[in-house]
């Protein structure tokens, strides 16, 4: 964010002192030899600062319309194969279809061999076309530019690609296809990940750039080249520090002439994230199954490649190094990590190579797939539940079939029912969330808005660092659920234990580069900034010769203008921080104001409270190195608490955030992966409440004063689950007292 806010500075100071030479050269260490076909830029690429060829070369409509031809019904699961026809870079794309027999093509009949592409499908509203069969077909431009750049010379290259090996156009065929891809990324000798090119990260669309575009495009493919070099020398680093067994030395690592290994990557200052992880590809809900199934995967970026393991090894070794930019704290506020997506992915693998959830229910393995990718976008809804379906193997039948002609709300409830019936718990209720803008309305209250892309509030199903829960708030008992209705009333076994009868506001999340309307990013994106910045003379000879200083003087002021709405809105985020900090100051004077003991009886709010924060879940170390880091993340509310004393928040709201942010700031440099605010993952989108017989809880955004609290054996509208200090191992828990609930 900070980085957004120097930008024009920076921009100057390199027009300033440019010398005419460029970019210096690439990162060079006498590491070892580059192990084979993990990272490479491509022999035919050309140079990356030229104008994209995927965009100045398409083909022309030469031909008819290509018609699918169907699927042969002689073959048991048929698929088809794309073959790709060599050629140079500027020829048109050509390319063959055949139908093939999923049973005896893949990996492990070498001759038969195919690549899975994995890839974005982007905006369709703009299509080019292609040669397929002789035949004219329109795919997207992502797609265009990803066959482009993994053409083969001189020889052909056999690929499955969705939107051309399946008819779209055809539901059915649509239908058996979808529910064969788990077993086609499967198979795949090696599924190929396109992660776009520099112009397409960029929304370049033509070969009429203007020199601002230009420049941005140079500017992107430097980015580009600089990560890659980056990734290159840390995977090749972490694979000679594992043969020798050493352990990595941290703000350091190994000694080369230029300098540490911490240094070297310092100055090549890699963009993980506005090149790599906030690509669109870790968004999208088919990637997760398509990289999860892949046995073998490369991950391919313009010109450049890089092996999964390779890339996997690359990023540990970085942060073995020392660097924070992944942390998930800021500002002593708990955030997702940049490399969340891609330890989800890690995590999805070891768990079924370990067996620990596939072992399991059935139930139990569906919600963990859903849970895991419930972030993930698609442009259909119904495709966040098919999406995971080729994870299971074929004899666990999850009891959903894929159905394109079922409306997306059906899908939802079946999902969702199989779900409860496959499982012993309640679980899946924990992502019952009142969204703003929902994917799929008229769903029951008892069923997930699977469709949603939004964030949510973390489900309770797992403590704070995300592992499972070994407590059971009814004492291990199992759901027996039932259905009427036609399927959109659940009936449930529960007894209500208390209600509510004060509640504190809601903890929001911390927004950081938040794309919505109105945000510092979107702001950034206004025309009147892109034409300032386009406007901004590149070199001197740009400027009036007769009043230079004056021309140059005035662009910056047109900047400055056009930009201040984008500084007024990042300022207001970062001191917004101080806001998040006060609503945990009303929680902590919540509890001690109305604190009237729990059962058993606890002397001390604040234990309580810390409790509360982290929903009972210690540190590793142990409950004394809980306390130690609860009690240093309180000294940093210490000094917004001692300027609410003097009434500054009422005296200057604007001044009080400020003295609050610089007070705290520097206590939030002392921050690391383990700091207190990254155990407090629950608190965010949730409110803290007390009940009528003085429980302290964390309950759903959407809670009323007058809401019931119960405690369910596995007509009410459920509003979401909540944690009850003192009660989530059981202790409130009669079977005797339960009765029939219904949730509409």
């Amino acid at each position: 964010m900070f980085n957004r806010a120097r930008k024009a500075w920076n921009k100057f100071e390199e027009w300033a002192n440019d010398d005419g030479k460029g970019p210096g050269p690439a990162l060079q260490t006498e590491a070892a030899p580059e192990p084979e076909s993990q990272i490479k830029s491509q022999a035919n690429s050309g140079s990356p600062l030229e104008v994209p060829f995927c965009y100045t070369n398409t083909n022309k409509t030469i031909a008819s319309s290509y018609i699918p031809v169907p699927l042969p019904a002689t073959i048991n699961r048929p698929i088809r194969l794309l073959t790709l026809l060599p050629g140079p870079r500027d020829a048109d794309i050509q390319c063959l279809l055949s139908a093939a027999d999923l049973d005896v093509v893949g990996r492990e009949e070498a001759a038969a061999g195919f690549e899975a592409l994995s890839y974005v499908w982007g905006d369709m509203s703009d299509t080019t076309p292609i040669q397929i069969d002789n035949a004219i077909g329109e795919i997207g431009q992502n797609l265009r530019s990803a066959l482009l750049h993994l053409r083969y010379e001189n020889r052909p290259r056999t690929l499955w690609v969705d939107a051309i090996c399946i008819n779209q156009d055809d539901t059915d065929e649509r239908n058996s296809q979808v529910a064969l891809m788990g077993d086609i990324y499967t198979k795949a000798t090696r599924v190929v990940v396109w992660m776009g090119c520099p112009c397409c990260l960029l929304g370049t669309a033509g070969p009429d750039l203007s020199s601002y575009r230009r420049e941005q495009l140079k500017e992107q493919a430097l980015k580009v080249e600089r990560l890659f070099a980056a990734i290159t020398f840390l995977g090749q680093e972490a694979a000679i520090v594992a043969e020798d067994g050493r352990q990595v030395i941290r703000d350091k690592g190994d000694q080369y002439e230029e300098g540490t290994s911490y240094e070297l990557i310092r100055k090549l200052d890699p963009k993980w994230e506005s090149i790599f992880l906030d690509n669109p590809w870790w968004t999208r809900v088919w990637t997760m199954q398509e990289i999860v199934l892949a046995h073998d995967a490369v991950m391919c970026m313009g010109c450049e490649e890089v092996g999964w393991e390779f890339l996997r090894s690359a990023i540990a070794h970085y942060k073995a190094l020392g660097f924070v930019t992944f942390s998930e704290s800021w500002f002593g506020n708990k955030i997702n990590s940049r490399l969340e997506p891609l330890d989800m992915v890690i995590s999805i693998k070891a768990v079924r190579e370990s067996e620990v959830v596939v072992g399991g229910e059935v139930g139990d393995e569906l919600l963990y797939y859903l849970a895991s990718s419930h972030w993930r976008d698609s442009k259909m809804p119904h495709d966040k539940i098919y999406a995971v379906l080729g994870l299971f193997d074929k004899d666990r039948h999850v009891g959903v079939d894929v159905d394109y002609n079922s409306d997306p709300a059906d899908v939802y409830r079946r999902a969702t029912r199989a779900l409860m019936e496959r499982s012993s718990n309640l679980d899946v209720l924990g992502f019952c969330y009142p969204f703003k803008i929902p994917r799929v309305t008229d769903l029951p209250s008892w069923v997930p808005d699977w469709g949603s892309s939004s964030n949510l509030a973390a489900p309770l199903m797992n403590d704070a660092k995300g592992k499972l829960r070994a407590t059971h708030a009814t004492k291990g008992s199992r759901s027996e659920p039932r259905w009427e209705d036609d399927n959109t009333t659940l009936v449930l076994q529960g007894h209500i234990i208390d209600s509510i009868t004060k509640l504190g506001s809601v903890k929001p999340a911390v927004s950081i580069d938040d794309l919505n309307e109105g945000s510092a990013d979107h702001l950034l994106k206004d025309p009147a900034v892109l034409a300032a910045a386009e406007s901004f003379p590149a070199t001197w000879d740009d400027l009036d010769p007769e009043r230079p200083i004056r021309h140059l003087l005035s662009e910056y002021w047109k900047g400055i203008k056009a930009t201040a709405p984008f500084m007024k809105k990042l300022l207001s985020e970062v001191l917004s921080i101080v806001s998040h900090k006060e609503r945990y100051i009303e929680w902590q004077d919540l509890i001690a104001s109305e604190f009237k003991g729990t059962s058993p009886p606890h002397p001390d709010p604040n234990v309580v409270f810390r409790d509360i924060l982290t929903t009972s879940t210690p540190y590793p170390s142990g409950q004394a190195e809980t306390q130690r880091r609860f009690e240093e993340w309180l000294k940093a509310l210490s000094s917004i608490r001692r300027l609410k004393s003097v009434k500054m928040d009422r005296i200057s709201p604007a001044m009080f955030k400020t003295l609050g942010f610089a007070a705290g700031l520097w206590k939030s440099m002392e921050e690391d992966e383990n700091s207190f605010s990254t155990y407090t993952l629950h608190t965010v989108r949730r409110r803290l409440g007390i009940t009528q017989s003085g429980r302290l809880c964390l309950l759903p955004k959407g809670t009323e004063v007058g809401d019931k609290i119960a405690l369910l054996r596995g007509s009410v509208e459920f509003i979401g689950e909540a944690f009850v200090y003192g009660i989530m191992d059981g202790e409130a828990f009669d079977e005797a007292e339960c009765v029939e609930l219904k949730i509409t």
